[in-house]
């Protein structure tokens, strides 16, 4: 006896009847897929956003501080800002920035070395910091951010806030001069290249006075040999004359200067644990004699030393104080004439570090 079969799906039939279920699924799982997708692109939007707004914010209260170290000024700061933050894109647009948005105070060290800003007002002799608040809200100057895909799971905007201070450091600075038979080279106007280099000297000092961070200077000069003439101290007057008394005779031991110079510059008698250490290496010539400077750079690099280095004559080895103002961390200078020294050792002593302390 056979069985009816006319009530059985066939198998085409089943696999349709699959089909339309799957696709039903799909159907109502979709619209969640895209949703939670739109979300995580939302996310990684935020993101994106929240470090382009602190790229800016930090470039521009950088920007501020530095320029309120050179100038004093905090008009002229408060501009600096203003501009660099503009010229760093959040979500496509520059950061628009309002003069409430910078701010200037004073930044403190407590026991563990943790900085604080307290505002000041901007006549404030004591400024050492700027404070930047980078906005991109419903109220700030660059409005709040749009989502790239509005109402999923969120409002249609972002509003990320960022705030940055940036404090110039004081610092514990030797000068490394050197006094070689070759400073005594006549230049025009009746002078050498030593009393150039004390006319400069001078001008480093009295701006290094007119700023509000205490700077320690210190003296080594040298020539076949080297000796540490002052220590690190305050009497910018003290230092001239002991500069004003040195011989000028002998060869060029750059290197042994450079190590002079690291030893008074982190002197537990006389160095501050929160400054930063900088030399500032001079020579007029080439280096014949002694360890070579670049050696000593690297011992300098080691002990987070800043070098600094300025050449003063068209027969100074630049290219050797360039490597070792590199090794160093710092930054070459090169003059050819008085008014040249003179306007380098101003620009070195502005060239305060600047650190973002919150």
């Amino acid at each position: 006896m056979l069985k009816s079969t006319a009530c059985r799906p066939t198998i085409r039939q089943q696999s349709a009847d699959r089909r339309g279920a799957i696709l039903m699924l799909i159907v109502m799982c979709l619209p969640v897929i895209l949703a939670f997708g739109a979300f995580a692109i939302n996310v990684a939007w935020m993101q994106l956003t929240r470090t382009e707004l602190r790229t800016a914010t930090d470039a521009s209260v950088r920007a501020g501080s530095r320029t309120l170290s050179i100038t004093q000024d905090t008009d002229a700061a408060r501009t600096a800002a203003v501009t660099a933050a503009s010229k760093n894109t959040v979500a496509g647009t520059g950061l628009v920035l309002t003069a409430t948005d910078v701010q200037f105070g004073k930044s403190s060290t407590d026991a563990a070395g943790k900085y604080s800003f307290a505002a000041q007002s901007e006549t404030a002799t004591t400024n050492n910091s700027v404070r930047v608040t980078g906005r991109r809200t419903a109220g700030s100057g660059s409005g709040a951010i749009p989502m790239l895909f509005a109402g999923v799971f969120d409002k249609g905007t972002f509003e990320p806030v960022k705030t940055a201070v940036a404090t110039h450091i004081d610092r514990d600075v030797f000068l490394v001069l050197d006094r070689s038979g070759s400073m005594t080279t006549t230049t025009p106007g009746s002078s050498n290249r030593w009393l150039d280099l004390k006319k400069a000297v001078q001008a480093f000092l009295d701006t290094l006075a007119a700023t509000p961070q205490d700077e320690l200077v210190g003296v080594v000069t040298y020539s076949s040999t080297s000796t540490l003439d002052e220590n690190m101290n305050l009497n910018y007057g003290q230092l001239m004359s002991t500069i004003n008394g040195k011989p000028v005779s002998g060869a060029t031991a750059i290197g042994l200067g450079l190590q002079d110079g690291i030893a008074g510059v982190t002197s537990l008698g006389y160095a501050r644990p929160t400054a930063a250490r900088t030399i500032v290496l001079m020579t007029d010539g080439i280096h014949n004699t002694g360890v070579y400077p670049d050696v000593v750079a690297a011992t300098a690099a080691a002990q987070k030393i800043t070098v600094h280095t300025i050449t003063f004559s068209a027969g100074a080895d630049q290219v050797l104080m360039k490597k070792v103002a590199q090794i160093g961390g710092g930054k070459h200078w090169h003059a050819d004439d008085q008014a040249g020294l003179v306007a380098v050792f101003k620009e070195v002593a502005n060239n305060l570090p600047t650190l973002i302390t919150e």
